[in-house]
């Protein structure tokens, strides 16, 4: 593979950025943060920080940079033009997730991305985490025969199941091999918009069981996974520990400090080892863990979990979506 620094532009510099990303791109030999796209009325502060060339107020003025790679990191509202322009330009892409808020659109995208041959991935970082990783590999290529996912929340927010519980769908669909065949859902709450949470359970194709619970009535954060099969268990308690369990013994790992290097949560969570899978693909044009393909199943299936719980599926009429602050 080259050794040519890959460069890379950056659309968004809000929180999820600096703490996921930027951290990692500037930390590659082989990386040249080129230009960031950014709204700020003077963002050579946020030049200077990251060791950007340049900064522009476009993604089209980005493009005309001649570009290797360019990471699209704002809100999900914007998601689908900053790719598609990106795309079109013969530009690979990282999008932070979802891929779109429709389903139809991320379909579309991933189309174009074959059609131009371009490395399209989604940051479904959980994939990536160590203890997920660790807790997947028990399974080998027959998966898990059940797995029961958690990320529960103490307090709801616009579409809450759509922006958070995507990563636990994700991670059924990683688990639990073969696309999903049938799904029983339920919502609670009055108002579909910013519901107390979602419960489904999820059969699919290759055998294997899914249920995702997704409260946002608990009394603190707290995300989890449980998955069985072939007389072996794992459990992951994100993003720090996992415990492998495999005839009546058990072996624990942890994240800790001692053990992963001053652990944080860039790493725990697999927001930097996803980085460098897409950088990694970008050289050797190989298909992502997370392309746009896969992440458009994912939301296929989360529609199909929304739906039948009796929630929306697109977003509220005038209604605009930012939690991650883009700068």
């Amino acid at each position: 593979m080259s050794t040519t620094p890959l460069r890379v532009g950056v659309v968004g510099a809000g929180n999820i950025a600096h703490i996921a990303q930027l951290p990692t791109l500037v930390a590659r030999d082989d990386v040249e943060l080129d230009v960031l796209v950014s709204r700020c009325e003077d963002p050579s502060e946020l030049v200077r920080r990251w060791g950007f060339s340049t900064a522009v107020r476009t993604v089209e003025h980005a493009l005309e940079r001649d570009l290797d790679a360019l990471f699209v990191l704002t809100p999900r509202s914007e998601h689908v033009a900053g790719v598609r322009s990106a795309l079109e330009a013969d530009v690979d892409v990282f999008c932070e997730k979802p891929l779109a808020t429709a389903t139809s659109d991320a379909e579309r995208l991933a189309d174009l991305a074959d059609e131009h041959e371009r490395v399209l991935m989604v940051g479904f970082n959980r994939r990536f985490a160590p203890t997920y990783v660790a807790a997947r590999e028990e399974f080998g290529d027959a998966g898990a025969a059940f797995c029961v996912a958690q990320k529960n929340r103490r307090g709801s927010e616009y579409r809450a199941t759509f922006e958070n519980a995507i990563h636990m769908v994700d991670l059924l669909r990683w688990f639990c091999p073969g696309e999903p065949v049938d799904v029983a859902a339920h919502a609670a709450g009055d108002d579909p918009w910013q519901e107390d949470g979602v419960s489904a359970l999820v059969r699919f194709a290759g055998g294997g069981t899914g249920v995702l619970t997704a409260a946002r009535t608990a009394g603190a954060w707290a995300e989890k996974l449980d998955a069985y099969g072939a007389e072996r268990s794992a459990e992951v308690v994100a993003p720090d520990t996992v415990t492998l369990t495999r005839d009546g013994v058990s072996t624990v790992r942890s994240m800790s400090p001692e053990a992963f290097g001053w652990a944080t949560a860039t790493n725990t969570f697999g927001f930097a080892a996803a980085v460098h899978h897409f950088l990694d693909r970008v050289r050797d044009r190989g298909t992502p863990l997370t392309s746009g393909r896969e992440a458009a199943r994912t939301q296929a299936l989360l529609d199909d979990i929304l739906q039948t719980a009796g929630l929306p599926v697109k977003e509220q009429e005038g209604r605009t979506w930012s939690s991650h602050a883009t700068r």
